[in-house]
């Protein structure tokens, strides 16, 4: 009896194990399909085959059946399989322009296709050519969304690296009665937003601090970083709109002295550093990196030069440009609140080294600041930690 038992339970754990599969209607009436996706709201996705077609055999057998393609298209979509060489199939085939198979379709409830893509595709790839269409589907009515859905959706569009987004999100907040009337808006303009409809929003909410950090989500630092990202994005849609190949720096400048005047000298600098190394011009980088170096601590802080330095060393290095930038780093002289310090010229050195792959000259410098008396604990952990993961 207990084995009886236990082969029962056995062939539950089994059927129960090898259920997973996407729910299709097979060869349905499309008119009963439309009403159903009306009904639901839900979008249809449609796998247009024929019996003949190998990789269409292979998405039954392999792709359809993954436990994670099956959870997500049964929650999301209302799917469907039709033989496009017979019955309705072939009506079908005709209005949606199936020439080949499998043809993948994610088609709206008023029949419209959205999305679609052709031949097989394994378990992870189909869950994200499902995630894309609904990300595609939902971009066609997000001008209508509400604050909350813009949110989400600005999130998807960042994952998905979309190229009309920034201009979208301007649209959307050109609607706003109040770009930071609620904290969803906030959010929508402190992590998502890279560019602004007009200057009047800039200054609104440059003029505004104290309404974003209410939310209790963002701390000054975050306030700072944001405007500062938020006065070049818009002065770099200036250029945009007034298709303008060049830049006009004078005009980055006035904005950044208006909006951000504390950190002006430092972003103009470091930013037209960037710009011409992406360009290619390492000389125009090195002559604006130097009027950084050359103004530290006056315009500069010690803090400022010192990330700026870890993030364009590698770049000058590469170049074979860094040695002379490097020695100005080191030469320059700290002020008191900067003294405790020190240590961090040999960790700006450990970093540009360990970002090239030039372990050598990291193990001497992590090994040299190690012993160093000068060197935080916390500090020295860490490079004991590089040192163990590069043996």
């Amino acid at each position: 009896m207990k084995n009886f038992i236990w082969a029962i339970c056995l062939f539950m754990l089994t059927t129960s194990a090898s259920a997973a599969e996407i729910n299709f209607l097979d060869n349905p009436v499309w008119s009963t399909v439309i009403e159903k996706a009306k009904k639901e709201n839900k979008v249809i996705f449609l796998d247009a085959y024929a019996t003949w077609c190998g990789p269409c055999k292979m998405m039954d057998s392999e792709t359809y059946k993954d436990q994670a393609v099956a959870d997500y298209y049964n929650a999301n979509f209302i799917n469907v399989k039709y033989d496009m060489e017979k019955g309705e199939g072939l009506t079908l085939a005709q209005r949606f322009s199936v020439e080949s198979y499998p043809n993948l379709l994610f088609i709206n409830p008023d029949g419209t296709v959205l999305h679609r893509a052709t031949g097989f595709r394994k378990g992870p790839e189909f869950t994200d050519l499902g995630q894309n269409a609904q990300f595609l589907i939902s971009k066609k009515s997000a001008m209508e969304m509400s604050n909350a859905q813009f949110v989400k959706f600005a999130d998807e569009a960042t994952k998905y690296e979309d190229e009309d987004f920034d201009q979208m999100s301007e649209d959307y907040l050109a609607k706003q009665a109040d770009i930071l009337g609620n904290a969803d808006l906030i959010d929508l303009i402190m992590n998502y937003a890279n560019s602004l409809p007009d200057q009047k929003s800039l200054a609104y909410i440059a003029n505004n601090k104290a309404k974003i950090l209410q939310t209790g989500n963002y701390t000054e630092d975050d306030f700072n970083e944001r405007l500062i990202s938020l006065t070049l994005g818009y002065s770099l849609s200036e250029h945009e709109q007034l298709d303008d190949e060049s830049l006009d720096f004078e005009i980055i400048k006035t904005l950044l002295e208006k909006y951000v005047p504390e950190k002006a000298f430092f972003v103009y600098h470091y930013f037209k550093s960037q710009y011409a190394l992406d360009n290619k011009e390492t000389e125009e980088a090195i002559s604006e990196f130097d009027a950084l170096l050359m103004n530290t601590p006056t315009k500069v802080t010690f803090d400022q030069v010192c990330n700026a330095m870890m993030n364009i060393g590698p770049a000058l290095l590469n170049e074979g440009k860094l040695e002379a930038t490097l020695k100005k780093f080191e030469d320059i002289k700290l002020i008191e609140k900067d003294a405790d310090k020190v240590y961090m010229k040999d960790f700006v050195k450990a970093i540009i080294y360990i970002k090239v792959k030039d372990f050598e000259k990291f193990k001497v410098v992590a090994n040299t600041m190690i012993a160093s008396t000068g060197t935080p604990e916390k500090v020295k952990e860490d490079l004991k930690s590089a040192l163990e993961r590069i043996k």
